[in-house]
């Protein structure tokens, strides 16, 4: 991708009010998350960036040579904050049952958002970027084995099975979620809450049905 030649001129008063460096950088990076969420990345341009943020264009590559950096340092910040959550939904002082049921709503408290920023994990429009690959696809291994250490543990399942088991439930919770989130009308849907009992319900009627560890010949 080329990189937009860097820009030496200073914020420009007349365009907004003149900001330090590190808050005119977190003031553009909530502009491209806005963008970029409603957007998507190919509908997203630097230009629009520039003018939510009320700055010009050279302001703006000031601070990130290229929409791709950009938005790849929005898609670390958003990884991160969705990992901190559901780490803590699968806090291991719970047992497995409620952890499961924590995971599964904090799914949906995620994307519930009205910022809808769930889609620059999960719906940018590039999954075929390595880079962005290697960042969602870092969602789907911390959900999968935490499903997998469940299965093994309560289970009788082999470990190999219990990983093909895991991805697919957690294929089915994210594409739940986000069906909820971006494909029912946000007045008629069920509350995030209700939908989540409903799915995370499905997830531990299939687990439950699963070779239980404690009838496991000793």
């Amino acid at each position: 991708m080329t990189a937009h030649p860097a820009a030496t001129a200073p914020d420009e008063p007349g365009r907004g009010r003149r900001l330090p460096r590190h808050e005119r950088r977190r003031q553009l990076l909530d502009c491209a998350r806005a963008v970029f969420a409603a957007e998507r990345y190919a509908g997203a341009s630097m230009e629009q960036i520039a003018e939510r943020a009320e700055v010009s264009k050279p302001v703006l590559y000031q601070h990130f040579p290229g929409k791709h950096e950009l938005f790849l340092e929005l898609l670390d910040a958003e990884v991160a904050s969705l990992r901190a959550l559901l780490e803590a939904a699968m806090d291991t002082r719970r047992d497995n049952r409620e952890r499961v049921r924590a995971t599964v709503a904090a799914v949906f408290e995620y994307m519930a958002s009205p910022e809808r920023t769930h889609r620059l994990i999960f719906d940018s429009g590039i999954d075929g970027d390595p880079e962005v690959r290697t960042r969602s696809e870092a969602v789907h291994r911390l959900l999968s084995s935490e499903v997998a250490r469940t299965i093994r543990a309560d289970t009788t399942v082999a470990e190999a099975e219990a990983e093909v088991l895991s991805r697919g439930l957690v294929g089915y919770l994210l594409g739940a979620a986000r069906h909820w989130a971006d494909r029912l009308d946000a007045d008629a849907r069920p509350a995030a809450a209700e939908t989540a009992r409903t799915v995370d319900a499905l997830i531990w009627r299939g687990l439950a049905s699963l070779p239980s560890a404690d009838d496991a010949p000793r």
